[in-house]
C-alpha cells in the first residue's frame, strides 16, 4: 500500500491547484491522481482563464492562479489579461495562456512542491470507515494500487470519490442539463484577415470594432459569428476564438450537443459528434470566412461536460448568494466569472448579474460549506462543488475553480498540520490568514 497524508483526485484544474496548494503548506506527503495523460484540464488546453476581475474592474482572484498566470507570460510572452473596456462584452477581463505552457508551468511548480503525480490512473474503488475514508484503489495501464490517505479532495469533476464514499448529489434542472461541447486546435489561420472580414461583413450595425484579442469577451456571442449571413439553423448558436498571441494558431469552442453526461456510452458517441462537427465548422470557414482558407484541425480535445454530479454537501451555493454578493465567514476566496448556461439547442446564456441586482458588482464569495460534506477528511473542488444549476454555471469557471482548489487544499493542509481529524473543525481564522499571505483576495 501507498501511503500518503493527502490525495487529491482529478489533476484538472481545480485538482492541480489544489495538490499544489495543499503540497506547499501541508509539509506531508501529497499525490495527485489523474486519469489523463496531462495536468491542468481546460486550463492547459488553451481556454483563457476568466473571473479573475468583478465588473467594477476590480481584481478578486490572486494567490496560485495570478502567479500561475504570470509565470506562464514570463516563457511564453502570453499571458496576458485581456479586457474590453465598458464596451459590449460578457465578462470583465480574461487571461490568455499558451495551453503547453500552461502544462509545463503548473507540472514543474507541484513537482518543485514535493507533490507526487500519478498519470493514466482512475479511481476504482474506497474503503470507508467510520465515516473516513481509509484508502483508495486505483487502475492505472501498469495495475492497481492501494493508496491510503488522512484527507481527500475530490477534483473529478464527476464527483466520482465523493459518489463512491456515498455522499448524495444532483444533476441537471427540471429534466435538463448544460449541452456539452469540446474545443480544438486550428492552424493556418491569418487572423488579420478574419478581424476585417467581421468587421466589413458582420459588423454591419457598428458596434465597437471586433478585435482578435479581445473577440473571445465579446457579450454578442451569436452577432459576431461569421455565419451570420446564413442564419444558424445549421451551424453552432456561438463561436469563441481564443487567441494566445500566435497569428496562425488558434482555439475554437463552438461545438456543442445534448447528451447525459453521466451516460458512458452517449459520452462516448457524443466525443464522435464532436469532432464530427469541428470538421463541419472548419470546412464552412474554409469555403466562406477570409483568413481560414489555409486552416486545418491540428487537435480536437476531450469532450468537456459543464456540468454532471453536484454534491449536496454542507452549504448549497444559491443564485442570490452570486448575484447579491453574500458574505461568508468561511469563504475561502472569491471569483468573478458569471452565470453561463448553455442550454440544450446549444444557444448560450449569460446575463450580467446586474440584469439580477442593478448594484451587483459581479464579484461573489465562494464559502468551504460549499466544498465540505457527510465524509469527514473529504472537500470537493471545482464543477462538482455544492451549488444549484444556476449557481454552479458560474462558479464552474476556471477561475472559481482555482480558487476551489487553493481553498480546498489550504484547508487540508491546515487540518494536517492541526491533526485535526474531522475538516470542519479547522479553524477559519487560522485558514484565512494561511490563504491571504498566499495572495488570496478576500472582501474585507
Amino acid at each position: 500500500m501507498l501511503e500518503y497524508d493527502i490525495v487529491v483526485v482529478g489533476g484538472g484544474t481545480a485538482g492541480a491547484i489544489a495538490a499544489l496548494a495543499a503540497a506547499r503548506n501541508s509539509g506531508g506527503r501529497v499525490l495527485l491522481v489523474e486519469a489523463s495523460s496531462h495536468i491542468g484540464g481546460l486550463s492547459a488546453i488553451g481556454m483563457t482563464w476568466g473571473g479573475f476581475f468583478d465588473n467594477n474592474y476590480r481584481q478578486v482572484i490572486g494567490g496560485i492562479p495570478h502567479e500561475l498566470v504570470k509565470k506562464c507570460q514570463e516563457i511564453a510572452g502570453r499571458g496576458y489579461f485581456q479586457y474590453h473596456g465598458d464596451g459590449d462584452k460578457w465578462i470583465t477581463g480574461l487571461a490568455s495562456v499558451d495551453g503547453e505552457t500552461a502544462r509545463y508551468v503548473i507540472e514543474k511548480e507541484l513537482y518543485d512542491a514535493g507533490c507526487d503525480i500519478m498519470l493514466f490512473s482512475i479511481l476504482e474503488g474506497i474503503k470507508m470507515e467510520n465515516g473516513r475514508i481509509e484508502y483508495i484503489e486505483v487502475l492505472s495501464r501498469l495495475g492497481k494500487k492501494t493508496i491510503s490517505g488522512k484527507y481527500f479532495i475530490d477534483a473529478t469533476g464527476e464527483l466520482v470519490l465523493a459518489d463512491m464514499a456515498g455522499v448524495e448529489w444532483e444533476h441537471g434542472h427540471k429534466g435538463e442539463t448544460q449541452s456539452t461541447s469540446n474545443m480544438f486546435r486550428v492552424l493556418g489561420v491569418d487572423m488579420d484577415k478574419y478581424e476585417r472580414f467581421l468587421n466589413q461583413y458582420i459588423n454591419t450595425e457598428d458596434l465597437d470594432p471586433w478585435k482578435k484579442e479581445t473577440g473571445a469577451i465579446r457579450r454578442g456571442i451569436e452577432y459576431w459569428c461569421p455565419w451570420k449571413p446564413d442564419g444558424f439553423e445549421n451551424m453552432p448558436k456561438s463561436l469563441g476564438i481564443y487567441y494566445h498571441g500566435k497569428n496562425n494558431d488558434v482555439i475554437l469552442n463552438c461545438t456543442s450537443v445534448c447528451i447525459d453526461p453521466l451516460d458512458i456510452m452517449e459520452v462516448s458517441r457524443a466525443s464522435f459528434l464532436l469532432r464530427q462537427e469541428a470538421f463541419q465548422v472548419v470546412d464552412y470557414l474554409k469555403k466562406h470566412v477570409d483568413g481560414f482558407q489555409d486552416a486545418y484541425i491540428a487537435s480536437v480535445y476531450d469532450l468537456a461536460a459543464r456540468e454532471t454530479r453536484r454534491m449536496k454537501g454542507d452549504y448549497v451555493l444559491k443564485m442570490d448568494d452570486i448575484v447579491n454578493h453574500k458574505r461568508f465567514e468561511d469563504a475561502i476566496g472569491m471569483g468573478a466569472y458569471p452565470p453561463d448556461v448553455h442550454d440544450t439547442r446549444g444557444a448560450v446564456h449569460i446575463p450580467s448579474t446586474r440584469e439580477f441586482n442593478k448594484e451587483s458588482d459581479g464579484a461573489y464569495d465562494i464559502p468551504l460549506g460549499s466544498m465540505t460534506c457527510s465524509v469527514k477528511n473529504l472537500v470537493a473542488a471545482g464543477k462538482c462543488i455544492s451549488a444549484t444549476f444556476e449557481a454552479q454555471s458560474a462558479v464552474r469557471g476556471i477561475g472559481p475553480c482555482m480558487v476551489e482548489g487553493q481553498g480546498a487544499g489550504t484547508a487540508v493542509a491546515l487540518a494536517l498540520k492541526k491533526d485535526i481529524p474531522d475538516v470542519h473543525n479547522v479553524n477559519m481564522k487560522e485558514l484565512h490568514q494561511m490563504l491571504e499571505e498566499q495572495g488570496v483576495i478576500f472582501d474585507n
